[in-house]
């Protein structure tokens, strides 16, 4: 090193000028005792500790404060995620924030109807929810009203009015009530209704009194095959990670807009699209009954394949898979013209059209891709547990 550098240095710095100490300097639990006499600390190494974790303190805090000034951030901000509401409010970005949400509450809670049965001797017991989808008409899960002697509705005013079975779908699980003389504020429902994975979504339905029972959550699956309360397989059911109370069930699950987008089956989040549920309300209203399309396969996800389908196990015997010429082991692939990943797939799409209706399935035999013209038959119901029969 050179002369003049060692002339310019001057005296050494302070012992304590210095922002970084060895834990031996602190005398703390990992301090070095080999200096201290029998084995203990000297008298002057108290001082000298408290002013050392003194200075870190303030070093510290300064580096954290500049930390929060450079960000932008302010201690007493609330962070915008997991704010809690009603159940609790999905952590993720387009969702609604609380005081949006509770704007949508109060804007269309009036849309929303507490269902009450009477069985036996019994009085009147709220059991649900309902969604009023058209003057005079709402919409609950049938299982609810299953075995009542007398159905009412309690408006959100606390009127009750007493509501007549317009018709039930078993295998969506859902009922329409006709209900005269209450001013009830049917719900707008979305123009297309398709909801995507990931898609913010909120559940609303009244209690007792009654009082909004509202859970946030996001999509998880569409398409979905889920267990209906009765023990029988149910298809074309979106399923969400929300968690409603379970007298929401029957009500209404509506985008953050504020739009329809299903009615809520069960409290595990299991919902029924609101285009499924538009056409049961349109059959049901016409003809007291609904009748669903069927293929009559027995199919399994093709996990094995890329891009997925819906591998044929079984045909449902003079069915019109069966008819057409489709044999075990193919793979659906498409359904007039829509993707088919999996089984729910194949029996969403199926489901969603009429007994009678042509349509054109993709299947892959052999590596070969067939088009195959099929006629579409009545769906039968079958129990849960068993493959996905579309």
């Amino acid at each position: 090193m050179p002369a003049d550098d060692d002339a310019a240095s001057g005296p050494p710095p302070h012992p304590l000028d210095r922002i970084w100490f060895h834990p031996t300097e602190l005398g703390g639990p990992g301090a070095s005792r080999a200096n201290a006499p029998n084995g203990r600390s000297g008298g002057s190494g108290r001082p000298r500790s408290w002013l050392v974790a003194t200075a870190a303190f303030l070093i510290g805090a300064a580096v954290t404060v500049g930390a929060l000034a450079a960000a932008g951030g302010r201690l007493d901000r609330p962070p915008a995620e997991s704010q809690v509401v009603g159940s609790r409010l999905a952590a993720t970005a387009g969702a609604a924030l609380p005081d949006d949400l509770a704007d949508l509450v109060a804007e269309h809670g009036p849309g929303l109807v507490t269902v009450t049965v009477t069985v036996g001797d019994g009085g009147p017991v709220a059991v649900g929810s309902g969604v009023s989808v058209a003057s005079g008409r709402v919409v609950t899960a049938a299982h609810l009203v299953a075995g009542a002697e007398r159905v009412s509705i309690v408006t959100g005013s606390g009127r009750i009015v007493t509501a007549d079975v317009v018709g039930t779908d078993p295998e969506t699980d859902l009922v329409v009530l006709r209900v005269d003389g209450a001013a009830l504020t049917p719900l707008e429902a979305a123009t297309d209704g398709g909801l995507r994975v990931g898609q913010p979504v909120v559940s609303l339905g009244t209690g007792p009194g009654p009082r909004p029972l509202v859970a946030t959550g996001l999509v998880s699956a569409v398409d979905a095959v889920v267990v209906l309360p009765d023990g029988h397989q149910g298809v074309a059911f979106v399923r969400t990670d929300a968690r409603p109370d379970p007298q929401a069930v029957g009500g209404a699950v509506l985008e953050p807009s504020g739009r329809l987008v299903g009615v809520l089956a069960d409290a595990g989040g299991a919902v029924v699209p609101v285009a499924v549920v538009r056409d049961v309300v349109t059959q049901l209203v016409a003809g007291g009954k609904v009748t669903h399309g069927s293929v009559g396969i027995a199919a399994a996800d093709a996990v094995e394949r890329t891009g997925g389908g819906a591998r044929v196990l079984g045909l449902v015997d003079d069915g019109p898979a069966q008819a057409a010429g489709i044999v075990p082991g193919d793979v659906v692939v498409s359904v007039a013209g829509r993707p088919v990943t999996n089984a729910g797939d194949l029996a969403a799409h199926v489901r969603r059209l009429r007994p009678g209706d042509p349509v054109e399935l993709v299947v892959v035999r052999a590596g070969e891709r067939i088009r195959v013209p099929v006629e579409l038959g009545h769906s039968v119901r079958v129990d849960a547990g068993g493959p996905v029969v579309a």
